[in-house]
């Protein structure tokens, strides 16, 4: 399991959140599924929450469940979409626009935390990495193999 990249990539993504989570404070704590979903709408309002599942690779439930959370802390309203009345179109309330500035703010710090504290080669070859890896998902190049019955994964 250590050798396994899926696992690597989750305990360090967890490690690192957990490491912001304590940076930014116990202060309206976000799931990192509200937080994606707060971020999306931060940079692109109004959006659909389609548009933030393209984005962020949510799925379409833990998107609702974030939008649910996050309308109820009202840092969002939806609004159905006029051309297409089966999409809500989601915009963040000053409330939330406020929350992401603080949060964009953290999020800068933290960086700026991290890079000072890890070796700029590690930081520079992990990011190139995960932009290769980002390039190879989002063109469709990166995707699961299919495993045929009497076959074993190579």
């Amino acid at each position: 399991m250590e050798a396994f990249m899926p696992f690597r990539l989750l305990r360090v993504a967890e490690s690192v959140d957990h490491g912001f989570t304590q940076f930014c404070g116990p202060e309206d704590e976000l799931s990192w599924s509200e937080w994606q979903v707060l971020w999306s709408l931060g940079e692109h309002t109004p959006t659909t929450a389609k548009a933030i599942s393209s984005h962020s690779g949510l799925s379409k439930t833990k998107i609702s469940r974030a939008v649910k959370v996050l309308e109820d802390k009202g840092y969002l309203i939806r609004k159905k979409d006029r051309s297409d009345r089966r999409f809500e179109l989601l915009s963040l309330t000053h409330k939330g626009q406020h929350r992401f500035e603080r949060l964009a703010d953290e999020a800068g710090a933290f960086q700026r935390w991290l890079e000072r504290s890890v070796n700029i080669a590690y930081l520079s070859s992990l990011d190139s990495g995960l932009v290769g890896l980002e390039d190879l998902i989002s063109t469709g190049h990166l995707r699961a193999p299919q495993r045929q019955a009497e076959e074993p994964l190579a």
